[in-house]
């Protein structure tokens, strides 16, 4: 009997069964990583997932600026302190919103007719001054810019055929508190550097806790988080 042959299918056996388990939510997968049989890495999907699918029109108007480009903002609730946040933006949307996502009323009435259109992704992660959940709608400034991303080779390619879609994660540090994850109010700002912001999206947030809620505005999210369950 060829031993050699059984460990290497017995091998590729673990490591189908956990792709198999990681290929149940979005492609967004923790820092957290798995060594299969000392040869193969598989990092270990987040334990819950937040998604926010959405529709920017041609003209409307931006949020905001990041280096000169027009922005948009989506933000988020954090309950509770977290080890760790993933963030990744899609575009155009291909997955189909599920009953836990959040799903926006332009998104609903007009990307099913505009699918080609479609952006190049840049994301933006701040956390903001804004830990008490009944004054979300009172706003806060920027406290810390975390992180940020434009092209991630993880995610899949845009139908141009380019891997413009972008994807970040940013490590708790609690000894350091500019680099803190605690509960509170984070904002994800995303434009473009390559074309016009229009078309549908999906941003996906991936945490190791429940309760993360998204929102277009600070009085959406504060709509949200303290709606009576």
């Amino acid at each position: 009997m060829n031993f050699s042959i059984i460990k290497k299918a017995a091998v590729l056996l673990a490591v189908a069964t956990t792709l198999s388990a990681c290929s149940f939510g979005p492609a967004l997968t923790s820092s957290n990583s798995t060594n299969i049989a000392g040869f193969y890495e598989v990092k270990a999907p987040y334990t819950s997932y937040t998604s926010y699918f959405g529709y920017v029109e041609q003209g409307t108007a931006p949020q905001g600026k990041y280096k000169g480009k027009d922005a948009y903002y989506l933000y988020l609730w954090v309950p509770a302190v977290i080890d760790e946040i993933g963030v990744s933006m899609v575009s155009p949307a291909t997955n189909t919103p599920s009953e836990s996502d959040f799903v926006s009323e332009l998104y609903t009435e007009v990307a099913e007719a505009n699918a080609d259109k479609f952006f190049d992704t840049y994301i933006v992660l701040d956390r903001l001054k804004i830990v008490d959940p009944t004054a979300i709608n009172k706003g806060g400034d920027v406290l810390q810019t975390l992180t940020s991303n434009d092209d991630s080779s993880e995610l899949e390619a845009n139908p141009s055929g380019s891997k413009y879609n972008s994807l970040l994660r940013h490590v708790s540090d609690t000894s350091n508190p500019t680099k803190a994850l605690v509960r509170g109010v984070y904002r994800i700002s995303f434009t473009s550097f390559r074309s016009a912001i229009e078309g549908s999206f999906e941003a996906t947030v991936g945490t190791n806790i429940p309760g993360v809620k998204i929102a277009p505005t600070l009085e959406a999210l504060h709509e949200l988080v303290n709606a009576a369950e």
